[in-house]
């Protein structure tokens, strides 16, 4: 019997230990994995359900050259600036402004002599062109919304209509939260854009503290007109102003204006679109933004090839953006190449000169189940990152190599690495077609003083501000 019950616990101990081996290989098997919470991608959105617009037309005498007997681009797109905003968008207002040294508002009579000598004979406004003062003049309106939008239930009608401007487009206080955030306001600049240095500093200044701070972006159309007159404010020389006159029969001749358009990504890139559709094809167009490309590149959009390193599952994650390994060797160098990846960027985003990148690499651990993640700076030293733009008959492709030091991991455990790519800020340039337009030093009607200046710096400004990222990538990988 006692030689019975020393068996029965020799096999019981056994067992035991047994179990404990067993969950002690299982518990091996199964390390420690950072919690995966993958950034969402970055998109322009949707165009705005309900758009509150405000054209505001530079009235300066330079301006009144584009109006010339007969039909002029220039004549032909001021009716359209109105009722491409009445059929794009279900719900819209739109007011009308002019200025020059100051702001004034108009009516929709007035706005529809915009195509007439007479609009720009205003003796109180001036020669100046003064955007800054638009941007104050919004700044103002934006202020009186947001005073009626807080207006107490019980307030009198009085109450709410007294702001500083009676063409505001007040938000009502019986409008919901939801509704607010359906709303998007598109303001819309016409002019010449001609300024002297120190004013191209100003704005830049005003564009991006009261906007590209603010997450609203800046929208740049540029169209050649027939012009006969004179251009004011040239800053050049030996006075201030030139005679110009094109030639009808010669585009190149003709004479830059644009619309300088502040509002939301997606409602600015509509806008460009319905005018370009609606007959203005060869305009040149901009959006200063932090939206490059949609979706951002990814493993989900490469051709991959590895080496030393063999697929894994440790999350059963549907995220086609994260890869997952094993490093097979840890004496050898760990490679991922994602190629293929073709490079799509959205209509009218700003232009970089660059096939480099500047690469960002977080390296992330989760030292045991009650730990949050913690950042690996070792880990993040392994890992090497190079991408290059290549020419195919497609368009442009990237390409981007992945070399991790397997070696010099730091630990034994589970890594999750995040890369993310994005163009050097001094990359950001502008388009050829603004050294084309831009005046140099020469006194040249037909083209715009300070325009490569002007947009170069609103470029790196907002790259500066909003780090523009065209790819990103997600990835375990395991060192045993």
């Amino acid at each position: 019997m006692q030689e019975k019950e020393i068996r029965w616990k020799t096999s019981f101990l056994l067992l035991s230990i047994c179990l404990c081996l067993f969950i002690f290989l299982i518990s091996c098997d199964k390390p420690e994995i950072p919690d995966f919470k993958p950034a969402l991608d970055i998109t322009p959105g949707d165009i705005s359900d309900r758009l509150v617009a405000r054209i505001y037309f530079d009235a300066t005498l330079s301006m009144q050259g584009f109006v010339v007997p007969g039909s002029t681009h220039y004549t032909r797109i001021c009716p359209a600036l109105e009722s491409v905003i009445v059929s794009g968008w279900k719900d819209e207002t739109v007011n009308f402004f002019r200025f020059g040294e100051k702001v004034e508002p108009i009516d929709r009579g007035t706005y529809l002599q915009a195509g007439y000598e007479s609009f720009y004979e205003q003796e109180h406004i001036f020669r100046r062109t003064y955007i800054e003062e638009v941007i104050r003049h919004e700044e103002k309106l934006v202020n009186a919304q947001m005073k009626a939008s807080s207006t107490p239930e019980d307030a009198t009608e009085a109450d709410v209509n007294d702001t500083p401007e009676a063409t505001t487009e007040a938000i009502t206080p019986t409008e919901t939260v939801n509704e607010r955030k359906k709303e998007g306001q598109l303001v819309v600049i016409v002019t010449d854009l001609f300024q002297d240095d120190s004013d191209i500093t100003l704005l830049i200044d005003h564009l991006k503290e009261k906007y590209i701070k603010k997450g609203r972006e800046v929208g740049l159309f540029g169209l050649r007109s027939q012009f006969d007159g004179t251009v004011y404010d040239i800053g050049i020389g030996e006075g201030s102003s030139l005679r110009y006159q094109s030639n009808p029969g010669d585009p190149k001749t003709f004479r830059p204006f644009y619309l300088l358009v502040l509002g939301k990504h997606a409602d600015i890139a509509h806008y460009f679109d319905s005018l370009i559709a609606n007959g203005f094809s060869e305009a040149e167009t901009i959006i200063f933004s932090r939206y490059l490309v949609n979706p951002l590149l990814s493993f989900n959009r490469a051709l991959i090839e590895k080496d030393n390193l063999s697929n894994r599952t440790f999350e059963n994650s549907e995220n086609q953006h994260l890869k997952q390994y094993e490093i097979v060797a840890s004496i050898n160098p760990a490679k991922i190449s994602a190629k293929s990846m073709k490079y799509d960027p959205l209509p009218h985003v700003m232009s970089f000169d660059s096939d480099t990148f500047e690469v960002s690499i977080t390296a992330k651990y989760k030292p045991d189940p009650s730990s949050k993640n913690e950042i690996s700076i070792d880990a993040q030293q392994c890992l090497e990152v190079t991408s290059t733009f290549l020419e195919s008959e497609n368009g442009n492709e990237l390409a981007v190599n992945f070399n991790l030091d397997s070696e010099s991991l730091p630990g034994r455990t589970v890594y999750l690495y995040e890369v993310t790519l994005r163009p050097e800020i001094n990359s950001y340039q502008a388009p050829k077609w603004c050294s084309e337009w831009d005046m140099g030093n020469k006194s040249d009607g037909s083209r715009t003083l300070n325009l490569v200046n002007f947009v170069r710096d609103l470029s790196q400004v907002t790259a500066r501000e909003h780090e523009p990222e065209i790819a990103k990538f997600y990835f375990f990988v395991e060192k045993r």
